[in-house]
């Protein structure tokens, strides 16, 4: 069997000059690209580079399009990822001048999750020239939102680096011995802005809230006064953290054993437990999930909570 069957893909199309610059003038930038090959590296998925594949001199590799990288996309989705989060924050700061960190904070998380700049990546028809194998291909990584989020992250991290690099007129000097970096950053900035005003939702992005944690704290405060624990029950390396979420009244939460807690089943409601309070301490536990990523498995644990809490 061919060796390359699984690595080259005739659907792969690398990016030219005039597509960068096609991309760029539809957000804003009008200056021309100066490193082409920086934005052929931020399409580049790690499946298509020499080093992740092993294929022998003797194998034929003719006929078979875009060659084998050396360098993925990786360092720059790097240093994108810095510079999308700074400038999102920037802009949030500037487009709610009365909202307070909270409201910013949970706005830049729905903003820079990779399904949502990976959508954007779509809109923007970045998918149309990843570099990926056949086998990836096949996997459906071109149309992975996810996948796509890191392309987005990259493609900023090749502008950001790209107008570090442009002339200017610097009379104090500053850029020259002063700044580590040059205008990649309002580049970027530029950039980016136009994308998200011409894609991002805003009126939806402000009524959705889907941060559990925040909002089964406000629940909780609002009737006991308190905050709800979370507990590492367990750790285990195939099916990740098991957390638990308490709510514990009139007794101290670190001289607890989180085994003896009382399930949330036994109450049904919040307003019982709070009537129970009244008459004794209480230990008991809302609910429990388990996830690979810690912070993923105290949000999922709150959101069944909340669920259980509607029915």
């Amino acid at each position: 069997m061919d060796e390359y069957t699984h690595i080259y893909n005739d659907k792969n199309k690398e990016i030219t000059l005039s597509d960068v610059q096609c991309i760029l003038r539809s957000y804003g930038i009008q200056a021309s690209p100066n490193n082409i090959e920086l934005y052929k590296r931020a399409f580049v998925h790690s499946s298509y580079v020499k080093s992740n594949v092993h294929v022998s001199k003797s194998a034929n590799c003719e006929h078979h399009g875009v060659k084998l990288k050396s360098k993925s996309n990786e360092r720059l989705e790097f240093i994108g990822d810095g510079v999308l989060e700074l400038i999102i924050k920037y802009y949030l700061y500037r487009r709610f001048p009365k909202e307070d960190e909270g409201f910013m904070t949970e706005k830049k998380i729905a903003l820079v999750k990779n399904e949502h700049i990976g959508r954007l990546a779509q809109q923007m028809h970045l998918h149309e020239w990843l570099i990926i194998s056949k086998h990836a291909e096949e996997k459906n990584i071109r149309t992975n939102l996810k996948k796509l989020g890191c392309l987005f992250e990259a493609f900023i991290g090749a502008i950001f680096l790209d107008f570090n690099k442009i002339s200017i007129h610097d009379q104090e000097g500053w850029f020259q011995h002063t700044f580590v970096c040059g205008p990649g950053f309002q580049m970027t900035q530029l950039f980016v802005e136009n994308v998200f005003e011409k894609y991002v939702d805003w009126q939806t992005l402000i009524q959705i809230d889907d941060n559990y944690k925040n909002i089964l704290q406000v629940k909780v405060q609002k009737i006991f006064k308190t905050t709800p624990d979370y507990i590492e029950l367990s750790r285990d390396m195939n099916e990740g953290y098991h957390i638990g979420v308490y709510i514990c009244l009139g007794q101290s939460i670190h001289n607890m054993n989180p085994l003896l807690a009382e399930p949330f089943v036994k109450y049904g409601s919040f307003e019982a437990i709070q009537e129970t309070c009244l008459k004794r301490p209480v230990f008991v536990l809302l609910g429990t999930y388990k996830h690979q990523v810690k912070k993923k498995a105290e949000q999922f644990a709150c959101k069944q909570i909340i669920i259980n809490l509607a029915n």
